[in-house]
């Protein structure tokens, strides 16, 4: 058993000899070779035999992910003709050959990886290792045993987790991964993209706030997009969206990543299309032939020229336009609580949201679908410039507009606390601030005045008279969202909307600026429905408005009509426009409420073009 055991002062005495003279990270776009193996490849091959006919300090940046070593214990299974919900399919736990050694076996299998790792990868580089608690102790005392630095360890939260069926412990959420450097602990040259890292747009991550550092706890969703499976998955596939978010940090276009345990190809993919070269391996057969598929599916992030004055090609990187999927958030944050709001639908309906390039929204209101979809160069528009300077206040002085609510917030309180709330009747100008307020609004039409007013008057109702002046009076049971919780929600929106784009125009402009790949979302004023701050809906003017994005091959959605209680809200979308029309429910009308007498349940429409 001794003769077995990996030699460390060995594998520390092959790397000193190779690390004389440390070479910074290059780029590799003429270059087609690493040693013996050309670039951009999965080679089905040993990784550590494949590593070992490797140059030292060859790669820039390294993800591995190792078998876990979890294969052991019981057969779990579940048949799909036994209706549960949550399961989708049938499924079985992994029993696998190569996630199953002796651990002292797998200690030195971890070992010997590690070591050729650390002699391929640039001290100006770093790799990337994937675990969870039944192997990351191991790997963390592997990594120490090498005199690998751990830079830091990440808590990859997956929100979406498989649930825990034996009723004997906590449902295992997350995984943990490490992020090291070769290099010396005092002299640290490791790439690490820093601005990149605090402006990236992350909106699957709930704990991630643009323009502000990232943390080491990633919430990323574990589900895959159907052209990450279109061909055959591995039982321990990683998103893509993950995988995007590790390179961007720690590499950059030409550099070259290697990725030793390939599996199903997803990290080469990720390269491809950042634009960085990639060498992998992978010892099942299998697993190439789904890599390779993949590899020829995904788009090529480059092309190759002539250069008239070399008389020679060469490759030029192009920049490759990311597809988005909406967020994932257990509910709406209520900012701006608008006349036909869609917070309890817009989970549902962004749900149903294709992957799009940019998000248009041209009769914003409230917002709500805004909160999953919002993505740089979107586009929100609206006809209300006091709504319109409101959103762009969120997001560019979001503690302007917190002050201001807690200054009004405050003076309210002050003149609530000096007398009995019980004694009022609505209608007499009582409290003396909020009439003030909503006359102040009336003429000067003030932003900040018109959120104070939305979160102080009857259930958050914006309401207008026939001379479009606000009129809906103060709620008398209520002072107003606390301000303190009013902070935690702007906060929230503030990180989601930033590079959207708001527009104070008619919703034909906003409109005319999307292109394919784009999504739009309509949910203009009902029939029946008087927003006083809208003009009539031309419907001949919407419905061939749509009719030019179906040409152009936009894809959008509408919330247009329904019904309330026993009444039908309805108005005849032409159906050579749409493909699709679901039912979703608003749960009970709290307008009707307040203004008509009965509480009554509400179906929206929802018409498709996909």
């Amino acid at each position: 058993m001794q003769k077995n055991l990996f030699n460390i002062a060995d594998a520390k005495n092959r790397y000193m000899k190779t690390s004389e003279t440390h070479q910074p990270i290059s780029l590799h776009y003429h270059i087609k070779n690493v040693g013996k193996y050309e670039l951009d490849k999965v080679y089905y091959e040993d990784c550590i035999e494949g590593m070992k006919n490797l140059p030292s300090e060859s790669i820039d940046v390294a993800i591995a992910d190792p078998p876990y070593n979890l294969s052991k214990g019981g057969n779990w299974k579940w048949d799909n003709s036994i209706r549960l919900p949550g399961f989708g399919g049938n499924w079985s736990k992994v029993m696998a050959e190569w996630d199953d050694m002796p651990l002292a076996e797998y200690f030195n299998f971890t070992l010997a990886w590690l070591a050729e790792l650390k002699r391929v990868v640039r001290p100006s580089g770093s790799l990337w290792i994937h675990g969870t608690y039944h192997n990351i102790g191991i790997i963390n005392f592997a990594l120490q045993l090498l005199e690998i630095e751990i830079i830091n360890e990440i808590v990859w939260y997956k929100r979406n987790s498989f649930p825990n069926l034996s009723g004997r412990r906590l449902t295992a959420s997350h995984e943990t991964i490490l992020w090291a450097h070769t290099g010396k602990a005092k002299n640290r040259k490791y790439y690490f993209a820093y601005d990149k890292s605090k402006n990236l747009a992350c909106p699957e991550d709930l704990l991630k706030e643009k323009g502000k550092q990232m943390r080491t706890v990633w919430d990323i969703p574990n589900n895959k997009m159907r052209d990450e499976i279109q061909f055959g998955k591995h039982p321990t596939q990683k998103p893509i969206r993950l995988l995007t978010r590790m390179l961007q940090i720690s590499a950059d276009k030409g550099h070259a990543l290697l990725v030793p345990f390939a599996g199903s190809g997803s990290d080469c993919v990720a390269a491809k299309y950042l634009g960085i070269r990639f060498l992998a391996f992978e010892n099942d057969s299998q697993y190439v032939e789904i890599c390779r598929k993949r590899l020829e599916k995904s788009e090529i992030p480059g092309r190759l020229i002539e250069n008239k004055k070399k008389n020679q090609k060469e490759e030029v990187l192009l920049t490759v336009e990311t597809l988005h999927t909406p967020r994932a958030a257990r509910a709406v944050p209520s900012l701006i609580k608008w006349t036909g709001s869609k917070r309890s639908q817009a989970g549902s309906i962004a749900s149903l949201i294709p992957k799009y390039r940019r998000y248009f929204e041209p009769f914003l209101g409230g917002g709500a679908v805004l909160y999953f979809t919002a993505v740089p160069d979107s586009v929100a528009g609206d006809l209300y410039e006091p709504l319109i300077h409101l959103w762009r206040l969120i997001q560019a002085e979001p503690d302007k507009v917190v002050e201001d609510y807690k200054l009004k917030w405050m003076s309210l309180k002050e003149e609530l606390d000096g007398v009995d709330v019980n004694k009022w009747k609505r209608g007499n100008g009582i409290p003396k601030y909020y009439y003030e307020v909503r006359k102040r609004f009336n003429e000067q039409q003030a932003p900040l005045d018109l959120n104070f007013l939305m979160r102080t008057c009857v259930n958050g109702i914006v309401r207008f008279n026939d001379d479009g002046k606000f009129n809906n009076s103060f709620h008398l049971s209520r002072r107003g969202m606390e301000p303190q919780r009013f902070k935690s929600i702007v906060d929230s929106w503030h990180s989601v909307i930033q590079g959207v784009n708001f527009m104070c125009q008619d919703y034909l402009k906003t409109v005319a600026m999307a292109e394919k790949d784009d999504f739009v979302y309509f949910d203009p004023p009902y029939a029946g429905n008087r927003q006083r701050y809208i003009e009539d809906l031309d419907l001949d003017r919407l419905f061939s408005t749509l009719e030019d994005l179906n040409r152009r091959e936009v894809k959008w959605a509408l919330s247009f009509d329904g019904r309330r209680g026993t009444k039908v809200f309805s108005c005849a979308v032409p159906e050579s426009l749409f493909k699709r029309q679901l039912l979703l429910s608003s749960g009970n009308s709290s307008v009707n409420k307040v203004l008509n007498g009965p509480v009554e349940d509400v179906e929206e429409s929802l018409y498709l073009n996909f």
